[in-house]
């Protein structure tokens, strides 16, 4: 007990300094893996770029010239080299959660004509689709319980491009487009969300394999403001076709695509283009998988809105200084649902909505903390604005503080921690003590994708310095698991597994080799820890029951 105590100091300790000094350190999470798509995106640096506009700027993907390859295509994933590469930068990086894979698109293209016939384009794209699931299978192999995104492709514009870029026969993608035998827009358009049809169909049945389709993305955020320089013709604005497919009758707009000076691309993204996919990618998946153990969205239904200094209040979420009138932004979460134990890290995730005036966002924001309501009940009343609360303090301000739609990052106090517990709900008053002359509106609750977020990270007292620098060499998995959990170690011995809930309360333990499915179909959906003793110590990992 005496060792627990000190291990919780000396975390108090290091925690409070971190978020008195208000830095962060980049911890890798995924590995950009793939053809000329991924190496453009880590070029661009625009999976980076897009999750610090949506708050986690504390977070960032690797890559290298051997793993994402101009050209690639899927038989290249399959050789002793990308595999050894890919393997290594996973087992040297533990924190890596995702492998973001680009690939298939150089394979369709490269062997697919326009005269093909329905079974042999179908012959096509299963031998691509195959020797996808390979590549797939191999990086969860690498890593058990990894996730991999298949990114997929956008339309292409060779209809357009190439015959008004007055380069004729002499343009570089005019040989790709010719050996395909000049495929119209819906031609190739079709074939595209064909194949990304089949890996969807893949990813809904694989829980390691998720797919964000997006082939009418680039429509979708760039419209076609000026006619088209071919037929159909015509013009249509930006976020007006539906997505994911858009008009297949239209290719991606020509000023979605990188920019030669002499001429544009036919296939590959500009920098915005890439971050506007990785910005969809990020909305539809790695922001909430991203999350720590536990997180919440905020209430709504007059619980979460802002409070005056004068008395006002509303649903919307204000915050800032306009005429004298000072407003704070009050969100309330249903935290009852936690598991019952301490925490090592909470945060708050704000979208910004809209600016008037002067930006209030600063790193002088004032937060407060209420276990349970401020005022006299759940709801925003006048009171909330001057209610202390059971706590307050300067969060440490991450994230992106650049424009509407960005996300910023609040990093809250060590001493809010006990305050957020399974007792009751959870309400914060967020407020700019020194703004003037300007305001700023969070999005609210009613769209769960850009609602306010608080995110939790359980403390596990459980680990000791050496489980942490150890706990790459034992794998439990699948994570999260349903009714049976493995484990994958570097030890040929029996080993012996025991399962902690988040109280340290040992549920079960077992001898165990290596890859024997362990039955938990009786524990409850949760967080566990498993320790795995072995004849070179002891190795705790961290799952899910579900």
């Amino acid at each position: 007990m005496k060792q627990l105590f000190a291990l919780a100091l000396l975390f108090s300790f290091f925690t409070q300094y971190s978020f008195s000094q208000c830095t962060e350190t980049q911890s890798p999470k995924v590995l950009l893996v793939g053809d000329s798509w991924a190496f453009f995106m880590g070029v661009d640096g625009t999976i980076n770029n897009a999750f610090k506009k949506w708050g986690f700027s504390n977070y960032k993907f690797l890559t290298n010239s051997t793993i994402a390859e101009n050209g690639a295509q899927t038989d290249d994933f399959l050789t002793t080299t990308k595999q050894n590469e890919i393997k290594r930068m996973l087992d040297e990086n533990p924190s890596i959660k995702v492998v973001h894979l680009s690939i298939g698109g150089n394979d369709v293209l490269g062997r697919w004509k326009v005269s093909y016939s329905a079974a042999k384009t179908d012959s096509i794209k299963q031998e691509v689709s195959d020797r996808l699931v390979q590549v797939i299978d191999f990086i969860k192999s690498c890593k058990p319980g990894i996730r991999i995104l298949w990114s997929g492709y956008c339309y292409p514009n060779f209809g357009e491009v190439i015959p008004t870029s007055g380069l004729g026969s002499n343009h570089p993608f005019n040989g790709t487009w010719q050996k395909m035998e000049y495929p119209t827009f819906i031609q190739i358009n079709t074939l595209l969300n064909q194949f990304s049809d089949e890996v969807d169909s893949f990813a809904q049945i694989d829980p390691q394999v998720d797919f964000v389709k997006a082939t009418g993305l680039m429509q979708y955020t760039y419209g076609q403001p000026q006619p088209l320089g071919v037929a159909p013709g015509g013009t249509y604005p930006a976020f007006t076709v539906p997505l994911p497919e858009g008009d297949p009758n239209y290719p991606s707009p020509k000023s979605s695509m990188r920019d030669y000076l002499i001429t544009k691309d036919c296939f590959h993204l500009s920098a915005k283009g890439f971050q506007d996919l990785n910005e969809y990618h990020t909305q539809k998946f790695y922001h909430k998988y991203l999350m720590d153990d536990k997180f919440y969205l905020a209430e709504g239904n007059g619980k979460s809105g802002t409070v005056s200094s004068l008395g006002n209040t509303a649903d919307s979420l204000v915050m800032g200084e306009d005429n004298g009138e000072k407003f704070s932004t009050v969100l309330t979460f249903n935290t009852t649902s936690m598991a019952d134990t301490s925490l090592s890290n909470a945060s708050i995730f704000l979208r910004r909505k809209s600016l008037s005036g002067t930006n209030p966002i600063s790193n002088s924001l004032e937060v407060k903390i209420k276990s349970g309501n401020f005022g006299a009940t759940a709801n925003i009343e006048a009171a909330d604005f001057t209610d202390n609360g059971d706590a307050a303090g300067t969060p440490c301000l991450f994230g992106s503080n650049g424009g509407d739609g960005h996300w910023i990052r609040l990093d809250l106090p060590a001493t809010f921690f006990p305050f957020i517990n399974k007792n009751a709900e959870t309400q914060f008053v967020i407020s700019a003590p020194t703004a003037t002359g300007g305001s700023v509106v969070f999005s609210d609750w009613q769209d769960a994708e850009f609602a306010p977020i608080l995110n939790l990270a359980y403390y596990n007292p459980l680990l000791s310095i050496k489980d942490v620098q150890a706990t790459n060499t034992v794998e439990i998995f699948p994570n999260p698991a349903n009714n049976t959990l493995r484990i994958s170690t570097n030890f040929s011995t029996k080993q012996t597994i025991e399962i902690f809930d988040v109280t340290g309360r040992k549920i079960l333990s077992q001898n165990v080799v290596e890859t024997e499915p362990i039955d938990i179909s009786n524990l409850l959906n949760g967080i566990y820890f498993a320790t795995v003793k072995t004849g070179a110590g002891s190795f705790t990992k961290k799952f899910v029951k579900q």
